[in-house]
């Protein structure tokens, strides 16, 4: 059997095993945490990105039960929308997975995910198998459609990036991706700084960046710019290709992004700072900030071949962040512009140090 084009070691990475027709057990796995040790409040929660990829599965192994089954679709349902409410913190370890179905149609259906994991303080010496020691930590409604039903011609609006993407040296500002990977530079393209260690769902992905974010910028320099990127995906080190599960994983990989909304709040922070002075209230904090994903909603517009595709370019906006809270808007394009997905998500800007405050692990499992 050959290996999937998103490598196999994120396959075992994202793999789900059936219990029954509606319940499923997957193994989160520290590989795919935000960070190591050193950072205490990230050493074993997964990334969130990550975790959508295992609901992603979760999702196309249900169906193809359903479907082997019932004979009910032609071909296969596949997910074309997703949205997830991170309620809690996940860790790294078991969890099991329930499926609901809400609507099934023969154009589009729509289930019920929940993913549940052991609650903090809960009794170490005791399994998944106890309802009582569950706790709900994501939960999403995931609507299918059979890719049949979505075959033939496509009919596109006027709608482009705006401002431009940087350009590459090829006629029309196209990226020539031979030279961008073996000179880590290409046209208005550079490789970007490599994720320091401690950061560990960051390592799994080549980014390259327009060559002015990388410049020395000021904090409203920061705070103004739109975000662009192209990614390769490199699970453990080692290139692979993007596959649908795979853009889970990359719809929430963005670390220019979320130092651009570093810098917001530390603007926003700063402001504060200023009327506290004039009042004699205490400084305000400002970074080192962690950004956990509140909702995400995720628009599948384009299904990657089953050989995967090398590179995707993906566009993040921030239009505001208030008390704290932040949008983040991405749009996924391939090598040739096409629209693959977009993602609309809520997240939070807070003092990483917090999730420090009163967690404990919740025991091996």
């Amino acid at each position: 059997m050959s290996e999937p084009c998103h490598s196999s070691f994120f396959e075992k990475a994202i793999s789900v095993v059936p219990i029954n027709s509606n319940t499923y057990s997957a193994q989160l796995d520290p590989a795919w945490c935000i960070g190591k040790e050193s950072i205490i409040c990230l050493s074993t929660v997964p990334h969130g990105g990550y975790t959508t990829s295992i609901l992603y599965r979760t999702v196309a192994a249900y169906f193809a039960h359903k479907n082997s089954t019932k004979k009910r679709w032609s071909r296969t349902p596949e997910p074309i929308g997703l949205q997830i409410s991170f309620l809690r913190r996940t860790f790294a370890g078991p969890a099991i997975l329930t499926v609901q179905d809400v609507k099934l149609g023969q154009r589009v259906s729509t289930i019920h995910v929940s993913l549940s994991q052991k609650r903090e303080n809960s009794n170490a010496t005791k399994g998944l198998g106890d309802a009582d020691e569950l706790e709900v930590k994501v939960v999403a409604y995931i609507t299918v459609s059979p890719p049949d039903m979505e075959e033939g011609p496509v009919v596109k609006g006027t709608w482009n990036l705006s401002p431009p993407w940087p350009h590459g040296s090829l006629p029309g500002g196209l990226v020539d991706f031979k030279k961008l990977t073996e000179n880590n530079r290409d046209g208005d393209w550079v490789r970007s700084r490599r994720p320091p260690p401690v950061l560990t769902a960051a390592k799994h992905l080549e980014i390259y960046s327009p060559s002015s974010t990388l410049l020395p910028r000021t904090l409203e320099e920061q705070t103004k710019e739109v975000v662009d990127q192209w990614a390769r995906f490199t699970p453990n080190g080692k290139p692979a290709k993007w596959s649908n599960e795979a853009v889970m994983y990359v719809a929430d990989m963005f670390p220019e992004a979320l130092g651009r909304m570093g810098a917001m709040e530390t603007s926003r922070l700063l402001a504060i700072e200023g009327e506290g002075n004039a009042k004699g209230t205490a400084q305000a904090e400002k970074g080192p900030f962690w950004y956990p994903s509140v909702t995400m909603n995720i628009d599948l517009k384009n299904r990657i071949p089953p050989q995967g595709v090398e590179w995707l370019h993906s566009r993040v906006v921030t239009r505001m962040i208030r008390g704290g809270r932040a949008d983040l808007d991405v749009v996924i394009l391939d090598e040739n512009r096409e629209l693959v997905a977009t993602s609309s998500q809520v997240a939070l800007v807070v003092d990483a140090s917090r999730n420090t405050k009163g967690r404990q692990d919740p025991g091996k499992l």
